[in-house]
């Protein structure tokens, strides 16, 4: 009797303890909710698998947001393989929409595509509308990375509509920085930035850093695709300052990418060179292609302004080739009419424009194109 109690008393404060993990990750204190979870991982029973899977699952979530994917997918898997033990489904389906996450960081949206699928299909059956609609704020993500613009825009619009008939404004916030981005993509800068003060002052208001931080990036982003650079590079502080605070590497590397190519317009390449080389190093740490092909891409820029087109068009070509690899649709359309522009000489004078082919694969994908007329181009 006295060790059925002791055993009982124990995993009731080793959930106590995961509650308190839990609470530090979403104040983005990643490291310290890691550390709680490392001590806590030793005195629970092996037999327990709720307490072992849901420490998993929040270690997952931790390594995700401070970019490491390895160790994230780890986790995930491990705690895939306990939700086994337990009774129900959607244990499982959380675990495989996590794991999709990760996949998808790492580029893999085929894969991501997969499992989110897997989970909608479960959290349908189980009329679980909170589950579905992170599902659809999940495949909204992942579409966009695919290149499916107007399918990323439902997917973030239908879980934006259940979050918010929950009552769950937290997760309509992100709904909004995610329609923010595709609208960016899109052409949509207005609406773009409409929706990312619509966040940023929700996230303001409940205190989220990692919101916050996502939405003054945004702002940034879509300030400088409408010509407002030097404003755009404020909010591009604003960011990094909470991302750097957070340990949020991944998110800094597409904002330092973003400072680069508005340094870059502004004429301040050797600034713009610095960042682009700081943002190169930390798609590096987190294995992201889609970084790397952003990066290659404003390289060939930089090196074409210094009058090696030649090595610019090598790291353009490097870049169309990982783009089609992975089947990312936009990186590819960017990359290609980047090659046409060098092809066609990287300073064209107003009657050279006329010769010029214009690729349709913005038209195709149902994209605004940007200037392709002068280098540095300014994509979205």
């Amino acid at each position: 009797m006295e060790k059925t109690k002791n055993k009982s008393d124990n995993k009731h404060k080793n959930e106590k303890t995961l509650q308190k993990a839990d609470s530090l990750r979403q104040k983005a204190l990643y490291r310290q909710s890691l550390a709680l979870l490392r001590s806590t991982q030793r005195s629970i029973g092996s037999a327990d698998y709720e307490n072992l899977y849901n420490c998993h699952i929040l270690s997952g979530h931790n390594w995700r947001m401070l970019g490491d994917f390895g160790k994230a997918i780890t986790h995930y898997e491990k705690a895939g393989l306990y939700a086994g033990k337990l009774e129900g489904q959607s244990r499982q389906a959380d675990a495989s929409a996590s794991l999709a996450l990760s996949h998808r960081a790492q580029g893999d949206w085929k894969k991501a595509l997969a499992l989110l699928l897997q989970s909608e299909k479960i959290y349908k059956k189980l009329n679980d509308e909170e589950a579905l609609a992170f599902v659809l704020w999940s495949k909204g993500g992942t579409l966009r990375i695919k290149g499916d613009i107007e399918g990323a825009i439902k997917a973030f619009s239908e879980a934006k509509k259940i979050f918010t008939r929950l009552g769950d404004i937290h997760a309509a916030g992100y709904c909004l920085n995610g329609l923010g981005g595709a609208l960016r993509i899109k052409g949509s800068y207005k609406s773009s930035l409409s929706n990312y003060t619509k966040a940023n002052a929700l996230f303001g208001q409940i205190k989220d850093p990692f919101g916050l931080a996502y939405s003054f990036c945004g702002i940034g982003n879509a300030m400088r695709m409408s010509g407002s650079h030097e404003e755009a590079l404020a909010y591009f502080r604003k960011a990094l300052r909470i991302y750097r605070r957070i340990g949020d590497i991944v998110s800094s590397s597409y904002t330092l990418w973003s400072t680069s190519k508005s340094l870059a317009i502004l004429d301040k390449k050797a600034l713009a060179l610095r960042s682009l080389k700081e943002a190169e190093k930390l798609f590096g740490k987190t294995r992201d292609p889609r970084g790397k092909i952003y990066c290659l891409l404003s390289e060939a820029e930089l090196k074409s302004a210094q009058g090696r087109v030649k090595t610019a068009v090598g790291l353009a070509q490097k870049a169309l080739e990982a783009a089609k690899e992975h089947g990312f649709d936009v990186e590819a359309c960017h990359a290609s009419s980047l090659l046409d522009h060098l092809a066609n000489g990287s300073k064209s004078t107003p009657s050279h424009k006329k010769s010029l082919k214009k690729p349709d694969c913005y038209k195709k994908l149902g994209l605004k194109k940007p200037d392709f007329s002068n280098l540095p181009v300014n994509i979205p």
